[in-house]
């Protein structure tokens, strides 16, 4: 075996080795014959040598179109992202063709016609020395002070939301005093998303809503707070140094995870969609305590998940003795939110229990599409694979989600120019 520099790799040559990326994410077998697509993926994501053999073999494979090689590099990588689903479950096929479809536009955009790197691709540094022993949950969570005392404007909406008795003012009341906060609501409740409730009280409101008392009428005053409760908490997980999370891409997978739990709530024909959407906002919460207060052991369990194709969660569960879900629920228990959207977050990942299956069941299937899609990242390499118990809960099928994820995708974009308006995509 030789090493070579990625600029001098020929079409014919044999990898000696397995490729991996630079965040060690699969994307070659030992054993490959390089076409002049491989190359183009090898450049993209700028590897500096690889494992050859040396020779070039004398039947190498003509060179393939630049489209041709952005089909190939995107089917390698909706094949790795997607290797945990069950074949023979019928959203399956669903699932590859549509995020297929989604890789290619993505990779043309990134740089025209050819191959780049995913955008989402972001890896820890690597951490030689075994991560010491691991805190309690409870002790993860003392020990970071924002946690330990929420915002203001959190408990006043908590309060609203505890007592059956408020009013529409008191749930405007309970966000007016946070500008910031009424701001991203009101651009939330402005999206084409509400635009059908919008239409249905434009006889009494302009069609732009202004205020936070016609959101309330718009969106109803216990729903409108129920979104504020998760909105509220976002700025309190934005200081993760850029090396162990891209904070944008991870919102990005938590927004996409809450639009594809509002809209599956709403087609279930389900109240409180709203309470759904902010469970998908927050399901991944407790990853982000672990990225701050247990780096060394993400770092580890993001490596194992990689080398084993495994989902993180098990890969957290293994090294931690619990894992990000479990996490994020004592969170909000601790913060008091509505037992519910505790419940949704806690067990998302665990759907064994058949008292905690259904609630649980729309952000477990939110997850697993927003994951499919490659809507953002928020550490894991592979979709786990579905849940049968939350996938016969729902009473879906494969054609109703067909239906739904253009909806979910379009409303993910308007979410996130909500949320981060200043912010490019």
């Amino acid at each position: 075996m030789v090493r070579r520099n990625v600029s001098e790799l020929r079409a014919g040559m044999v990898l000696a080795e397995d490729v991996l990326t630079p965040g060690g994410r699969f994307l070659m077998p030992k054993g490959t014959t390089l076409d002049h697509g491989h190359l183009k993926s090898l450049l993209a994501w700028n590897l500096p040598d690889v494992g050859v053999m040396g020779e070039v073999l004398a039947d190498a494979p003509p060179p393939v179109s630049d489209e041709a090689a952005v089909a190939a590099a995107a089917e390698a990588a909706v094949a790795e992202r997607l290797c945990l689903l069950d074949p023979e479950h019928p959203l399956t096929p669903l699932l590859h063709r549509l995020a297929l479809a989604g890789e290619i536009r993505r990779r043309k955009a990134a740089s025209g016609d050819a191959p780049a790197a995913p955008p989402h691709d972001h890896a820890p540094r690597p951490v030689e020395d075994a991560p010491p022993p691991m805190a309690s949950p409870d002790m993860l969570l003392r020990d970071e002070p924002k946690l330990v005392s929420p915002p203001e404007v959190y408990l006043r909406i908590s309060e609203v939301l505890r007592d059956p008795a408020s009013t529409v003012e008191d749930a405007a009341a309970s966000i007016r005093h946070d500008p910031s906060l009424a701001a991203k609501l009101l651009r939330l409740v402005n999206s084409p998303f509400y635009a059908r409730t919008m239409r249905a009280v434009r006889g009494r409101f302009p069609s732009k809503v202004d205020s936070l008392s016609r959101a309330v009428v718009v969106v109803g005053g216990r729903q409108l707070a129920t979104l504020a409760l998760g909105v509220s908490v976002l700025p309190l997980f934005q200081d993760i140094p850029p090396h162990w999370v891209n904070m944008r891409v991870f919102w990005e997978h938590s927004v996409g995870c809450a639009v594809a739990a509002q809209a599956i709530a709403s087609a279930l024909g389900r109240e409180g969609a709203e309470a759904a959407f902010v469970a998908g906002l927050l399901h991944d919460i407790g990853r982000i305590v672990l990225f701050k207060q247990a780096s060394a052991h993400m770092a580890a369990a993001m490596r194992r998940a990689a080398a084993g194709r495994e989902p993180l969660y098990l890969a957290e569960r293994e090294l931690l003795g619990f894992d990000h879900a479990a996490l994020g629920g004592l969170l909000l228990q601790k913060w008091q939110f509505p037992a519910n959207l505790e419940k949704m977050v806690r067990y998302h990942h665990d759907l064994d229990e058949p008292l905690f299956v259904e609630e649980p069941a729309i952000v477990h299937l939110a997850d697993c599409l927003a994951t499919a899609m490659g809507w953002g990242a928020s550490g894991n390499r592979h979709v786990a694979r579905l849940s049968p118990a939350a996938w016969d809960s729902l009473g879906l099928g494969a054609e109703d989600v067909a239906r739904l994820l253009p909806g979910m995708e379009a409303r993910l974009a308007e979410t996130m120019h909500s949320f981060f308006p200043d912010r490019q995509p």
